[in-house]
């Protein structure tokens, strides 16, 4: 009886075709991501099994299964159907329109990325990287592009943020950088690091009339440049993208605090992404410590974690055995790790 008062009225003769385009209507989000609806909608329309234009009531599992068959082998596609179909059927639900959603979300899991292999040359590979790129004399931009490579190894950086760079975005004298995140559309500012130093002052002595307004760099990629000196030097095909893996990958090699580094990359998630991203670059000591501190970190309230996240987390290195919290003992390695994540120490930690 409950079921029949939470239906609504026409609910037997909502179609699918027709639910979709009101579901649509209401959906707010960045112009890509609406763009993405828009799209998986019409596919909705176009390729759903046996028709979309069937009484949305009729809709089973087996119908969602065989449309969202089609990303099978593409993750995110997939994986971004799968999520717009759920909320589709939990709008339609919470609209009395179906009782039971067909689609929930025990019923057909999220793809897997496969692991990706993250390439990145090493300290010294680069070092001959750049030897290589300038010993091209037969090019009249070997300098120029020797000049963006080895800016954007030695600061981190990527090629749009080396693009864009100003003379009047370097304080010489305050030794920072300001910096514009393209990707993110954020402004940030890191420090002329002692190995970028030469570099910057060596090109400002090179052009003493540049305006403050012009580019620092005359190339606009190093993509070509950098291909042709992998493959001269029969190294793996390293691109723009690996040389800020190289700088984030060394930094955390020397512990440098994750926090730090990931203001230094524009990242506003306090090192969150850089974990992720670089678990496989950290060392499983200091993994399993790090996975301590971050239950203790999140433990505010002096509650035992659960013994899910606990496992979950431990995994990371590689341990079975769970630490004692709450105030009982966190051993040294533990608050090391936590100066290293955060870049001060925590009181709470003892």
């Amino acid at each position: 009886m409950d079921e029949l008062e939470n239906t609504a009225p026409d609910a037997h003769k909502t179609r699918l075709d027709e639910y979709v385009t009101d579901f649509l209507a209401g959906r707010t989000g960045a112009p890509k991501t609406l763009k993405r609806y828009g799209q998986l909608a019409e596919h909705i329309k176009k390729s759903w099994p046996s028709g979309a234009q069937k009484a949305l009531r009729n809709v089973h599992l087996s119908q969602c299964t065989r449309w969202l068959s089609q990303w099978n082998g593409k993750v995110a596609t997939y994986n971004h159907a799968r999520q717009w179909l759920m909320a589709f059927f939990d709008y339609a639900v919470a609209n009395g329109k179906i009782q039971k959603s067909p689609l929930e979300k025990g019923n057909v899991k999220a793809m897997r990325r496969p692991k990706v292999i993250r390439n990145a040359p090493s300290p010294e590979e680069f070092e001959k990287i750049l030897a290589e790129i300038r010993a091209q004399r037969f090019t009249n931009h070997a300098d120029d592009t020797g000049n963006v490579v080895e800016f954007m190894g030695r600061a981190g950086v990527g090629q749009a943020e080396a693009n864009g760079l100003r003379w009047q975005d370097i304080d010489f004298n305050g030794g920072a950088l300001k910096l514009f995140r393209v990707k993110t559309k954020t402004a940030y500012q890191i420090q002329i690091f002692p190995k970028l130093r030469p570099l910057l002052d060596g090109l400002q002595l090179a052009n003493p009339d540049a305006a403050p307004t012009d580019r620092v760099f005359n190339v606009d990629g190093p993509k070509k440049g950098l291909a042709a000196a992998c493959k001269r030097l029969k190294l793996p095909n390293y691109s723009p993208r690996s040389l800020r893996r190289m700088f984030i990958i060394e930094a955390l090699k020397r512990q440098v605090p994750v926090k730090t580094i990931s203001r230094w990359q524009g990242h506003q998630d306090g090192g969150v992404l850089i974990l992720k991203t670089y678990s496989e670059t950290i060392d499983q000591g200091v993994k399993q410590a790090a996975a301590v501190c971050l239950l203790k970190i999140a433990d505010d309230q002096g509650n035992e974690p659960s013994q899910t996240a606990l496992t979950n987390l431990l995994s990371l290195g590689g341990s079975t055995t769970p630490p004692r919290f709450n105030g009982r003992k966190v051993d040294m390695l533990s608050r090391r790790v936590l100066v290293w994540l955060h870049g001060k120490e925590e009181e709470s930690i003892g």
